[in-house]
């Protein structure tokens, strides 16, 4: 075995420099990592080989030719010691967001059995699903899934950068068939990645899609995680960091997918953590982090980025443009953990980031500034009706700021903000026990969504947040059953 100078170095830390000099090729990285037992999910021999179209004695002479090369060292087996909270949430959330973009076919179940690991390592309930009941089979899968991922996150180093390889390691397969079709066979048949030139007009199509929203986002998106995998190392880190910027924002709007938090981790890698990409990806993976439970860690990494947007590389007008972007998300942790003992005031929050909107002239954001002005008055609202059991009730003032962030709204030609503002109309007649105003918001959304049909195609979380609001009418109102529009 070789000798190394650095000898307590982790073993994907190592196998990564390989790659980059040469030694290893990125598909045996890949192989090895997974066939090793150090991938987040394992996998069997034989689903490698089927999955790359090998031989089962093919993987093991990638496993063993690439262990060759290992110095040797008893890191693989050390402990670390027990995490604070904050630490265990952030173990959990870069294996989550490793287990997004890597293996299509594990993404689903392993992420359900990370949920479940939490649960029990956190000593909180476990949830059980009604809708999916598993069968002894499935329940066998998913006790060895929740061993090995235990195993991988009390064996993780503690260098947050080696929680997030370098692409060839994460995303681990390869190109599934349904998008075959938009690589040309050169590149998938050949051993070399694809040209930059290529790269290129596929970022420039990736970037048409996005603006136009014709629907072949998502496939794109897919494609360029992809291709930078076949590097080595990176071929342009200007032109990756954009287009994982691109990437971050398409899978943050799939359901707040957590490959988005991987997505800004690695440009702030390539970039640096001054860089306005970097900053801007920071909003995206705020926001997959608190839809999936990782308050504690938004709260962390949008802290970091309001400091690091002080000495950001840009001018003045978009520093403040970044720190608004960054703050409308920190006034949603904020909410997020009002019950907890957080030092953050929301309500407070959110009346400084409306009023640096106005005084920045952010006037962009300044819709997005109005409303979580009002929501945070609602939710503290609603929060406060609750405690005391009181019926819900708002201010004068707070009904007037509501009337100012209406014809805010409706003034910018967002369809997106307008969709969402219909949402919270719905929420506040809820409150209200207003059947008309329930009822003329959710028409409304519904004819939104079917004269803007990218709303329900590139943004399913806004049908789902609706339906969850919808059935909170109905189990108040049982007569708005016929009336609010089930979509």
């Amino acid at each position: 075995m070789e000798e190394s100078s650095a000898p307590h170095e982790h073993p994907v830390t190592y196998v990564a420099k390989l790659v980059g000099l040469g030694d290893v090729s990125p598909r045996n990285a890949s192989i090895w990592l997974r066939a090793a037992g150090l991938a987040p999910a394992p996998v069997a021999k034989k689903d490698l080989a089927a999955k790359w179209d090998l031989t089962v004695r093919h993987v093991r002479n990638v496993q063993r030719t690439v262990a060759f090369r290992l110095p040797v060292s008893d890191e693989t087996a050390a402990r670390n010691p027990a995490l604070s909270d904050a630490g265990l949430e952030a173990a959990f959330a870069a294996v989550h967001a490793q287990l997004d973009v890597g293996d299509h076919d594990l993404r689903q179940e392993a992420s359900r059995a990370l949920g479940t690991l939490a649960a029990q390592m956190r000593g909180t309930p476990v949830s059980r699903s009604r809708v999916h009941p598993q069968g002894s089979a499935a329940r066998s899968r998913g006790y060895r899934l929740r061993s090995h991922l235990k195993r991988h996150i009390e064996r993780l180093p503690l260098e947050d950068s080696s929680r997030y390889p370098a692409p060839f390691l994460v995303i681990g397969q390869p190109l599934p068939p349904s998008l075959v079709h938009l690589v040309p066979a050169t590149f998938r048949s050949g051993s070399r990645p694809p040209g930059t030139d290529w790269l290129a007009g596929l970022l420039h199509d990736l970037r048409g899609a996005h603006t136009s929203k014709d629907g072949r986002a998502a496939a794109l998106t897919e494609v360029c995680l992809w291709a930078l995998a076949q590097y080595p190392t990176s071929p342009d880190a200007g032109l990756e960091a954009e287009m994982l910027r691109i990437c971050a924002i398409e899978l943050r709007q799939q359901s707040a997918r957590m490959a988005t938090v991987w997505a800004a981790k690695r440009i702030r890698q390539l970039q640096g953590r001054y860089a306005p990409a970097a900053l801007y990806a920071v909003h995206d993976e705020a926001i997959a982090l608190r839809s999936n439970g990782y308050h504690l860690r938004a709260l962390h990494v949008l802290l970091q980025a309001l400091e690091d947007a002080r000495r950001a590389e840009c001018d003045e007008a978009e520093r403040h443009l970044i720190t608004c972007v960054l703050t409308s998300q920190l006034v949603h942790v904020a909410l997020d953990l009002r019950h907890q003992s957080a030092p953050l005031d929301a309500l407070r929050l959110s009346r400084r980031y409306f009023d640096f909107s106005q005084q920045a002239g952010a006037h962009f954001y300044l819709p997005a500034a109005a409303r979580s002005r009002f929501e945070t008055e609602f939710v503290l609202a609603a929060d406060r009706a609750r405690r005391e059991r009181e019926r819900f009730w708002i201010s004068a003032s707070v009904r007037r700021m509501y009337d100012t962030t209406d014809k805010i709204i409706r003034a910018s030609g967002s369809e997106m903000w307008t969709a969402q503002w219909a949402i919270l109309t719905m929420q506040l007649g809820i409150g209200h026990h207003d059947s008309d105003a329930v009822t003329a918001a959710a028409a409304e959304f519904a004819s939104f969504v079917s004269a803007v049909p990218w709303i329900r195609r590139d943004h399913p979380a806004e049908l789902i947040h609706y339906n969850l609001v919808r059935d909170r009418a109905v189990k108040a109102n049982p007569t708005l059953e016929n009336h609010l529009p089930a979509l």
